[in-house]
C-alpha cells in the first residue's frame, strides 16, 4: 500500500454506501430472505407456486414493464409485491405488500460493516464533514451510522440516479461549498467516480477487484480499503 494524501482543498468527504462501507450483495440477500420468510408465514400460496428464481424473474419483468419505477427501488418493490399478492387472490394486497416490504426494509438495514469502517469514519469526522450519496435505499440512521454523517442523499428521491449530476449538485447546494472542496469515495467507476468527476469533485476509487477501470480520466486517489484515508 502506497502512501496517499487527501488534497488540502478538501473539507467534506462523501461516501457511497453499498460495497464501499459494507457488502451490498450480502445485505440484500439477507433482506430478501427476510421477505421470503414473511411470505412463508403470511402469503404461503405465492411460494407454493413460485421458486425463488421465478419470483426474481417476475420482479425483473415487472420493473421492465414499468420503466418509470427504475430509479424508485423502494416503490418498485412495494408495487411489485402488491401486484403479486393480487395475482394470487389476496384481497388485502396493499396492506400485505406494505407489511412484506417493511420486513424486507428493516432487514436491509442490518449491515455488517467492513473491517475498520467505524473507526475510520470516526477519525475522519474529527477533521472533515462526512456525507453519504447512494443509489440504494439504506437508511443511514437505521444502520447505526447516522451520528457520523451530516446527511445522506438517496437516489430514489431524485429523477435520475448516480452517475447523473442531479444528486451531486444537490449535495453541493446543501453543503454550500464548491465541488473542489468535496472528495467522493466509492467502488463504482461509473456511478461514483464518473458522476463525481463530472461535477468537479475530487475522487477516490475503492478498488475492490470486482470492476475494471475504463474511464478516460484517472481518480485522484486509489485505495483498497477506506482505512487508507486516515
Amino acid at each position: 500500500m502506497s502512501d496517499i494524501a487527501i488534497p488540502q482543498s478538501v473539507k467534506i468527504i462523501s461516501f457511497d454506501l453499498d460495497d464501499t462501507l459494507w457488502s451490498g450483495n450480502q445485505v440484500i440477500r439477507h433482506a430478501e430472505q427476510a421477505m421470503l420468510d414473511w411470505m412463508q408465514r403470511n402469503t404461503p400460496q405465492v411460494l407454493s407456486n413460485l421458486s425463488q428464481l421465478q419470483l426474481r424473474d417476475k420482479k425483473n419483468q415487472f420493473i421492465k414493464s414499468n420503466p418509470h419505477l427504475g430509479n424508485k427501488i423502494s416503490l418498485a418493490r412495494q408495487q411489485f409485491l402488491q401486484a403479486l399478492f393480487q395475482e394470487f387472490g389476496y384481497h388485502n394486497s396493499q396492506q400485505l405488500a406494505q407489511a412484506c416490504f417493511d420486513a424486507f426494509y428493516e432487514a436491509r438495514q442490518n449491515v455488517v460493516l467492513f473491517d475498520d469502517v467505524l473507526e475510520t469514519l470516526s477519525a475522519l469526522k474529527k477533521v472533515y464533514q462526512l456525507i453519504a450519496i447512494t443509489n440504494g435505499n439504506a437508511d443511514i440512521h437505521k444502520t447505526g451510522l447516522g451520528h457520523l454523517f451530516e446527511f445522506c442523499l438517496q437516489a430514489e428521491s431524485f429523477v435520475r440516479p448516480k452517475p447523473h449530476s442531479d444528486i451531486f449538485h444537490h449535495a453541493l447546494e446543501r453543503l454550500d461549498c464548491s465541488a473542489q472542496q468535496v472528495l467522493h469515495v466509492g467502488d463504482h467507476p461509473v456511478h461514483d467516480m464518473q458522476g463525481a468527476f463530472d461535477v468537479g469533485m475530487k475522487t477516490v476509487w475503492l478498488q475492490d477487484g470486482t470492476r475494471a477501470w475504463d474511464q478516460v480520466f484517472e481518480p485522484d486517489l486509489i485505495i483498497q480499503h477506506i482505512r487508507e484515508l486516515v
